[in-house]
């Protein structure tokens, strides 16, 4: 997992949409994931979100984990309802 320094603020949930796979017969599919940072470039906007996941731990059990991203805004993430935004840093 990425840990940015920087990272004092909270991050806010937020809804992010994976791709569809079509060799695998896999449609879209939303996850609920925590929004870290957001940063306008060239290209538009881009938002930096921290995926859940797991990973394998050395006696051989499992635990959570979670994978720092950055993201195309419009096409990967959706807000959600009743949460405030703009306290994600820019």
């Amino acid at each position: 997992m990425t840990t940015p320094s920087d990272d004092a603020a909270r991050p806010v949930p937020a809804r992010v949409v994976l791709p569809a796979d079509p060799v695998l017969g896999h449609p879209e599919q939303e996850v609920v994931a925590r929004w870290w940072r957001r940063r306008q470039t060239e290209a538009g906007w881009v938002y930096l979100v921290g995926l859940p996941s797991y990973q394998g731990r050395e006696d051989g059990g499992v635990e959570a984990a979670g994978y720092r991203v950055w993201v195309r805004a419009a096409q990967h993430v959706r807000p959600m309802d009743g949460v405030d935004h703009d306290q994600v840093p820019t």
